[in-house]
Formats: structure tokens, sequence, C-alpha cells
């Protein structure tokens, strides 16, 4: 894909059976859209982005239903996901990172679920993603206050399994990935399968996703995402 594209895929010579999904709208620092994760699907199969949540009321956010096709479709890919984070992962883009089944981060990275800032709530399964890996507590302060989460803090608690110096998370990811790769794809599947399972078994995605929508109809999140907006 160009330079252009919301999303980039290539696949490193030195990494055979890996490829590498890079999010690519700098301008908007890889705010999540609708176009960028229906390129994101299409590749597998960045936070929500704020005009486009301005827009939307309740039934426009059910009817787009692009929540439910990201989570769908990240759920649904056997080989393992990596994630490499090296600066701010806000909202959405923590969410995505949360998605997948390992993090790795720099000393830069941090972690935000802001949502509560704009009348809203994380609906792509934050909430109970994050509470899984960090505790009730842990995540009541993340995402009521809004409060980031240090790169430190996540290697800490379990949230990153890894930390590398800024600039190299990437190409450590990278020999990760690899490293799964070249241990071949059914065991590793399996025991991705299972340990997902366990996880899901006390997440409840749907409902969070329902208080998500419903926050869509009150008048907070309309005069806080538009002072949002004029900023």
């Amino acid at each position: 894909m160009s330079d252009t594209s919301l999303i980039i895929v290539d696949s490193p010579e030195h990494a055979p059976g890996v490829s590498v999904i890079t999010l690519n709208r700098p301008k908007k620092r890889n705010a999540l859209s609708k176009a960028m994760i229906t390129d994101l699907l299409i590749c597998l199969i960045a936070g929500a982005d704020i005009k486009e949540i301005s827009a939307m009321d309740a039934e426009a956010a059910r009817s787009c239903r692009y929540l439910e096709d990201l989570c769908h479709g990240m759920a649904a890919v056997r080989k393992p996901m990596l994630a490499a984070v090296d600066g701010p992962a806000l909202g959405g883009g923590f969410e995505l990172a949360m998605m997948c089944d390992l993090i790795y981060a720099s000393p830069r990275a941090k972690f935000v679920l802001p949502e509560v800032n704009l009348g809203l709530i994380p609906g792509a399964g934050g909430s109970q993603r994050l509470t899984s890996a960090l505790g009730k507590f842990r995540a009541m302060k993340a995402i009521l206050l809004g409060t980031p989460i240090s790169s430190e803090e996540a290697l800490s608690c379990g949230l990153v399994c890894d930390m590398f110096k800024d600039g190299q998370v990437l190409d450590k990811t990278i020999d990760a990935a690899a490293q799964l790769a070249a241990r071949g794809g059914v065991a590793v599947q399996l025991a991705k399968e299972a340990i997902c399972r366990a996880d899901d078994s006390c997440r409840d995605d749907a409902f969070e996703r329902s208080l998500y929508y419903f926050a869509f109809e009150t008048e907070e999140k309309a005069t806080r995402v538009e002072a949002f907006l004029r900023r």
C-alpha cells in the first residue's frame, strides 16, 4: 500500500511469516475512523475520530456497527497479534492494542482511556479488558479519571509484556513475532484460543457497547464533544 493509505502493510524479509500493520493517519494522531477500521479489517481477515463521533446519535452509532465489526474481526484472527506501542495509545488506539495477544512498549509509551471526558465510555471492550488486566480499582482510576498509565506501570501490572528502548520496540516486536511464526501454527493457535476463552469468560463486551450507545443520547456527550472540537 502507498504512504497515503490509512493502513500500511509490510512483510519484513528477515522475518518470514510476519506481517507488520501500521496505522497511518499522523495528522489525526492515528485516530480510528470508520474508513481506517474497514481497511484494518480487510488486512486482518487508533482512538475513534472525534469529528465522526460528534455527528452521531445513538441510532447512527448502532447502525454503522464499526465497533462490532472491529471487535469481531480482531477476535476472528487465529494467529497471534502483537502490538508495538512507541508513543501515546489513546482511546480506541489503546483498545485496539488490548485486542492483541501481546503488547510491547517503549518508555515514552502511555495508555489512556479518556472517553469519560467526552461524555462517553470505552466502547470496544476497553473497560472489560482493562479490568481483567489491572483489577477493578486500577481500572476505575484509569477510566473514571482518565488517568494515563505509564509504560512502567503497564509493565509492572502485566498489561505490557516487555519494554524496550525508544525506537527499538517495533524491531523487537517483529523479532518476537518471527519466533512465534517459526514455532509452527497449530499448537500456537490452540494455545491462544484456550487463553482467550478463559479471558472471554469474565467479560461482557455487548453490555459495555450498549452503555456506550446509550451515552450517545446524552446532553453531556454533545456538550463535551463540542467543547473538545473547539479547542
